[in-house]
């Protein structure tokens, strides 16, 4: 073994801040109108950032100290199912994103967590529905009607909220 290998951590950790700093970079790009929301088009993204950015920096930290480390090695071959729910995880994201405005965050959102939900919690398909609608209405109304941040409505554009 040699003295400092790289281990699955400081992959992540350098992968956390160099993607909190894209998505820096990306929040800076992103134009300020006087008619925004009261905490305007910047905050949340902000916010998300400085968190990829500081739990990078903390998982880098944490390997500089630990002293048993062990290298990683990537399995693709023999770990294949979980690098297959990984890249159906990324596309379900993708298709998440393109469906949004269309259908709406709470239709689109319980869809997307409903499948997330069943790539990772096998056989419970009551359990990942009934966590995927909590999660979805409860954010919204978190967002739109307690925050009033704009949130797309897509095909419930027709409700009065």
């Amino acid at each position: 073994m040699t003295k400092n290998p790289i281990t699955k951590d400081t992959i992540t950790g350098v992968f956390s801040v160099l993607l909190g700093i894209a998505y820096l970079i990306g929040t800076l790009k992103i134009p300020v109108m006087d008619a925004a929301d009261e905490v305007g088009p910047r905050t949340f993204p902000y916010i998300i950032a400085a968190t990829v950015i500081i739990c990078g920096v903390l998982l880098l930290l944490k390997e500089f100290v630990n002293k048993e480390r062990k290298a990683f090695s990537f399995r693709f071959i023999a770990e294949r199912g979980i690098w297959l729910k990984i890249l159906l995880s990324m596309a379900a994201g993708i298709a998440y994103g393109m469906v949004l405005d269309w259908l709406g965050y709470i239709i689109a959102t319980i869809i997307f967590m409903f499948f997330v939900g069943w790539l990772i919690n096998v056989g419970r398909h009551m359990q990942n529905l009934i966590i995927a609608v909590v999660f979805s209405i409860f954010t919204f109304v978190a967002f739109a009607l307690i925050l009033k941040l704009s949130m797309p409505r897509g095909l419930l554009s027709f409700l009065p909220f």
